[in-house]
């Protein structure tokens, strides 16, 4: 193995930092016996929550009154139980809104939960995460989480309350929360503590959050529509599983809705007589008069469907409804109001910290200050420290970014400008086309971006041949034809003789600004059924900008489709990623993108992008289909040996090192799936020797997982330490200690600069929910683990440098991305962006 003290690394100098994390000064001593919770009529994890409330608060509150709910089927007590037939017990409840329900709770047999092995964990006793250790964090979860979860809506990770609600039209609105986790870290335990955001139903009458869903004022009679209709169809998808409150006179009842009717005051059934007979009647005319003397305003509107099948169906009138509180919307957002969410979400760093630690009488109290009050925390002997730590980490060098010539740009904070730059090998035009889908551009106007265009490739070096040809795109259902006839224009036009058939360099398409499915269509003709590249651009950029905005943005363009062009940009270069880079090496990043939620039709989908120059600047990528929701890349094997491969065919040499950067794993795949995925690419290495019969020995792997979906921020201590800008702290700060994880080498890296309101494209495809806790400002460090490390000898420090200089190789940008380019790549193979 290569000795870690051997490789040269860059300057680096001390920084400290505040962290969203607080100590638990003291861990819980008592011991917590289990009980099953057994509910057979009721599934959703809202209602366990609520029949658990009903036992604490009102129906036996001096049995569970501190009892600990893990919203599933588990309680925790402290104590033994006071149950009626000594270990077990029933209960029957009647919980508003949802009426008579029969709970049975056991005791189960085995041991108590105690905080023996987790204390002896997090001194290095035990140098694995057992069983036991991950009971006792998960019982530490519920102490700190039962008494907002079961007070405020939550996703069991973070609760939300109306306190600085905003409206976002459209039947939902915005709530603020807070996210709260345990962690164990070398010789304490912290609790992790972030603000989010979710978006909720808006609590109100049915009938007017169906027009605002359909942007219609105050006319309840236009929700008259016929089955599968347009507006049907949105309505139903909106309403669909949500819950209701039927308010009749003497009592009112919460259902979900299953689906929607056509006039429903209209809607015929039959109702059983005393004598045993049938009476035909109408929901509206006969039932709802007769039985509650309510005389529908709106007969003929769309009435809320609760059970379906022949004789069944429960047919409620929409205006007898309104929407339940507390309901989170977890689908994906609509494009306009992502970026509400975006403006709702953001805040300067300090602003924050302040929001995290929380003062007497802030709106929306943050869980830190009722910690000490928690009655379920004071029970367990816990206590929490109210102020956030401090962290020891240090501000790497930024890394050298080459240009032409071995021209080096000025890296500021993560961001450079390449305006009086050559690139590192730019690449020529032959031929090229512009596809226009614009809503609203002159020709004029695409002309001179076009000229403008022209110009910054040229000043970058590269060579353009000819003039673009112009096609008027169709629209959707055209892209294929639009696309292959502008390439024939463009060939036409560089002078291509008759018969020549290779493609253009590159078509240029100009979209509207909300046009995602047209985008579709022109990346799956570009990549798939034409063989062209294709790069998209959005009208109303082109319409705001001017001058040196213009050409600024002209210069990003420039740098993309040189990239396309399989041109190089510029070549990243530090202490460390040279010495890396010496050898023949490959990088590697892999990923697996799953379908949204509730999806359960659709595949998931592998890939790997690895790279093949001297650089580590280019990359080719390979994908499979797998089975949903599958975690471990099943086919590793086969897609590290295509890789190496392909490697091989280029270079003609071997590879001696491997960098691996594997996103998207979860603390509990690391032993797992981790280890399992480090033999695939063993067993892919063996296979390319032993086939092509090399005598050189095989190369030396390192495996790292990349986390994203963390909630650890960093905040300066001193003000000055922060970028001017955004208050931030600077890009290339790394830290370990103090947050190390007790299992594995691991450290955070925040590697590039944070940006008001900054939403990442890749970002817009990945979080398709609002599930996920949305948060913006404070940048966002990687979490890096090194699992598997021969080629480093587990010296972190050559591993955060070469990590760091990666994250400036991102081709289509001219500032430092959060994650290492080829890992960054592999969203890029799963899900589209917004506008690349």
């Amino acid at each position: 193995m290569a000795s870690a003290p051997t490789i040269p690394l860059g300057q680096r100098r001390p920084m400290a930092v505040y962290a969203n994390a607080f100590d638990v000064t003291k861990i819980p001593v008592k011991a917590y016996e289990q009980y099953d919770v057994m509910t057979p009529d009721v599934e959703s994890v809202r209602w366990r929550h609520r029949i658990i409330e009903r036992l604490q608060n009102h129906e036996a509150p001096k049995i569970f009154r501190l009892c600990l709910f893990d919203g599933k089927s588990i309680l925790y007590s402290a104590s033994p139980l006071g149950l009626p037939d000594g270990t077990s017990g029933n209960y029957t409840l009647v919980v508003p809104g949802k009426g008579r329900v029969t709970v049975k709770v056991a005791r189960v047999a085995g041991e108590t939960v105690t905080f023996d092995d987790l204390k002896r964990f997090l001194t290095g006793k035990i140098s694995d995460q057992t069983p036991k250790v991950s009971v006792a964090l998960n019982l530490l979860q519920f102490i700190i989480r039962q008494a907002p979860n079961l007070k405020y809506p939550n996703n069991g990770r973070a609760y939300f309350t109306s306190g600085g609600s905003k409206d976002l039209r459209g039947g939902l609105q915005l709530f603020r929360g807070f996210f709260q986790s345990v962690r164990p870290a070398i010789g304490r335990v912290l609790v992790n503590v972030d603000i989010s955001a979710a978006a909720m139903y808006k609590p109100a009458p049915f009938v007017d959050v169906a027009l605002e869903v359909l942007n219609i004022r105050g006319n309840a009679r236009a929700l008259s529509y016929k089955k599968h209709s347009k507006e049907w169809n949105v309505l139903s998808q909106f309403f669909r599983n949500v819950l209701v409150d039927i308010k009749l006179p003497k009592k009112t009842v919460t259902k979900k809705i299953v689906g929607l009717v056509e006039a429903a005051g209209r809607f015929p059934f039959t109702q059983e007589q005393e004598d045993g007979s049938s009476l035909p009647t109408t929901v509206a005319q006969e039932y709802y008069y007769k039985t509650y003397n309510i005389r529908l305003s709106f007969p003929d509107i769309i009435g809320i469907e609760l059970s379906r099948g022949s004789g069944k169906n429960t047919v409620i009138p929409a205006e007898l409804c309104t929407v339940a509180a507390g309901q989170r919307y977890t689908r994906k957002l609509p494009q306009n109001m992502t970026s509400m969410m975006v403006d709702f979400s953001k805040f300067r760093p300090e602003k924050r910290l302040e929001m995290i630690v929380g003062q007497k009488g802030d709106r929306v109290q943050p869980p830190t200050l009722e910690y000490a009050t928690s009655p379920y925390i004071q029970d367990a002997g816990m206590a929490i420290s109210e102020k956030p730590i401090t962290v020891q980490g240090q501000l790497l060098r930024s890394p050298t970014i080459f240009y032409g010539k071995k021209q080096p740009a000025d890296v500021n904070n993560g961001a450079w400008n390449i305006t009086r730059q050559h690139l590192h090998s730019p690449e020529t035009i032959m031929a090229w086309a512009v596809v226009d889908y614009s809503l609203r551009l002159d020709q004029n106007v695409i002309r001179a971006f076009m000229d403008t265009l022209e110009q910054c490739c040229t000043a970058r070096g590269m060579s353009v041949r000819a003039k673009p040809s112009y096609k008027r795109g169709s629209g959707v259902g055209s892209v294929d034809r639009d696309i292959k006839e502008a390439c024939s224009l463009a060939l036409t036009s560089a002078g291509a003789p008759p018969g020549y058939n290779k493609p253009p360099g590159i078509v240029l398409v100009i979209l509207p600004q909300s046009a995602a499915d047209i985008r579709q269509d022109v990346k799956r003709a570009g990549d798939v059924s034409l063989g062209v590249s294709t790069q998209c651009v959005r009208e109303d950029n082109i319409a705001k900008f001017s001058g040196r905005q213009l050409d600024q943005y002209c210069n990003n363009i420039a740098i993309k489709i040189n990239a396309r062009l399989m041109g190089v940009n510029s070549i990243p270069s530090s202490p460390a990623y040279d010495w890396f880079t010496k050898d023949h090496f490959m990088f590697f990043g892999a990923d697996v993108g799953h379908p949204g939620p509730g999806v359960q039709n659709k595949p998931s989908v592998a890939s790997v992008v690895f790279s093949y120059d001297r650089h580590g600047v280019k990359y080719s990528a390979t994908s499979r289909v797998q089975q949903p929701r599958q975690e471990r890349i099943g086919e590793l094997g086969p897609m590290v040996y295509d890789a190496i491969t392909r490697y091989g065919k280029v270079n003609g040499k071997a590879p001696k090192r491997l960098m691996f950067f594997r996103d998207g794993l979860s603390e509990g795949e690391y032993t797992g799936v981790g280890e399992l995925e480090f033999q695939d690419i063993k067993e892919a290495v063996r296979r390319v020797w032993a086939e092509v019969k090399l005598n050189d020995p095989p190369p030396l792997i390192t495996y790292l997982i990349v986390g994203k979906r963390h909630h650890i921020r960093f905040f300066p201590t001193n003000p000055q330490d922060g970028d001017r800008k955004s208050g931030n702290v600077p890009a290339g700060f790394v830290a370990s200690e103090g947050i190390a994880n007790p299992i594995a080498k691991d450290f955070y890296l925040l590697s590039h600069g944070g940006i008001l309101g900054s939403w990442c494209t890749v970002c817009a495809a990945i979080f398709r929910s609002t599930d996920y806790v949305w948060s913006f400002l404070a940048s966002r460090p990687a979490h890096y683990i090194v699992l598997k490390d021969e080629i480093f000898d587990f010296d972190i420090r050559p591993i955060q440098e070469v990590a760091y200089t990666l994250c400036h190789a991102y081709v289509s940008a001219t500032r430092s991305v959060s994650i290492p380019a080829p890992v960054y790549c592999t969203c890029f193979c799963i899900f589209y962006p917004v506008d690349c």
